[in-house]
């Protein structure tokens, strides 16, 4: 017995039981009469219990009301289980009808009606700029155009014959460094490359870096980087047309051992580059169209390092350029 009686579980347990047992009984007839009723006999606790689940307690008022309201919802609950499913559908439209003021709903529709005639009238009135698209062009489209970029561009300006065209480009340039660099070469003297964009005024803007940034940052602080640097050469040169080059890839040697420039990688900022271009002042074109082999990589025929193309290859991605001509008239 003294084992028993140390047991505090238990006595814990039997006291609950007295007091539900106690409470149950006095209140059998007024808050948990409904429980009573429903369920028959049962132990004074039980009523107790069930009452506390459905939110009425011993302390309850005596009258029954709250305990009529619990059994009123859940009977509504019961009842709306067992209603046919077509029928519930049908009443609650009939209610909505019925509840609906006059003239509801004509002002919304009176409001949409109005909305599509200034939509109808603006696009007669203001139709979309047609996309310019791209044609053929001869070496003289390159004689008002500068090239911006890295080592890849300063090839370009070697070895692809465009001697007419203006090259701002060093090797190892990124898009970090660009406009605090003095790399420009403007009346014998280097200057920054705003300061070079401030002296001359172009028709063409051909822009192509990304390259040596893969091993910096993130995509995401390149591309904020990128964009900047659109918009400010968009501003230096209001009368050019810009011309953002896709990132060159590497070739498939190399971009399956680098864990830095590889050609996913290059990809993922080629395709972010790509939503810079509006169709109209700026556009987007990549020279892997014609270097890359049936893998996607760079030709390896193509390169001495798989990074830079041979002197003699640069006329392949000139020709590419000739292709992507925009004018007046396209």
């Amino acid at each position: 017995m003294k084992k028993f009686l140390k047991c505090r579980v238990t006595i814990c347990l039997l006291a609950c039981w007295i007091f539900f047992s106690a409470v149950g009984f006095w209140q059998k007839d007024t808050i948990y009469r409904k429980y009573a009723q429903n369920m028959g006999n049962m132990p004074y606790f039980v009523l107790v219990l069930q009452g506390i689940h459905d939110n009425v307690y011993p302390w309850s008022t005596s009258n029954g009301a709250a305990m009529d309201v619990h059994a009123a919802q859940r009977d509504a609950h019961d009842e709306s289980q067992m209603r046919p499913e077509p029928v519930q559908k049908k009443q609650a439209d009939d209610s909505s009808k019925s509840e609906e003021p006059k003239g509801a709903g004509e002002k919304p529709k009176a409001i949409e009606e109005e909305r599509q005639q200034q939509e109808d009238t603006v696009t007669k009135g203001e139709p979309e700029p047609k996309k310019k698209e791209f044609v053929q062009v001869g070496d003289e489209y390159f004689d008002d155009a500068v090239f911006i970029g890295d080592s890849r561009t300063v090839g370009l300006g070697y070895y692809g014959g465009l001697e007419q065209a203006d090259f701002y480009a060093t090797k190892g340039m990124n898009i970090y460094d660009l406009w605090q660099s003095e790399f420009c070469e403007v009346e014998g003297s280097q200057v920054t490359l705003e300061e070079a964009l401030e002296a001359k005024q172009y028709k063409k803007v051909y822009f192509q870096i990304g390259i040596n940034e893969m091993g910096t940052g993130t995509v995401a602080s390149f591309m904020e980087s990128y964009r900047q640097t659109v918009e400010k050469l968009k501003e230096l040169q209001p009368d050019a047309i810009l011309f953002i080059q896709g990132i060159m890839r590497v070739t498939k040697d190399k971009s399956d051992r680098d864990a830095i420039y590889n050609n996913p990688g290059i990809d993922e900022r080629n395709a972010q580059i790509a939503k810079l271009a509006d169709g109209e002042r700026v556009f987007y074109i990549d020279v892997n169209e014609v270097v890359s082999d049936e893998n996607g990589a760079l030709r390896a025929d193509l390169t001495f390092d798989n990074l830079h193309l041979y002197a003699t290859n640069y006329g392949i991605w000139v020709d590419y350029l000739k292709s992507k001509g925009i004018t007046a008239d396209s």
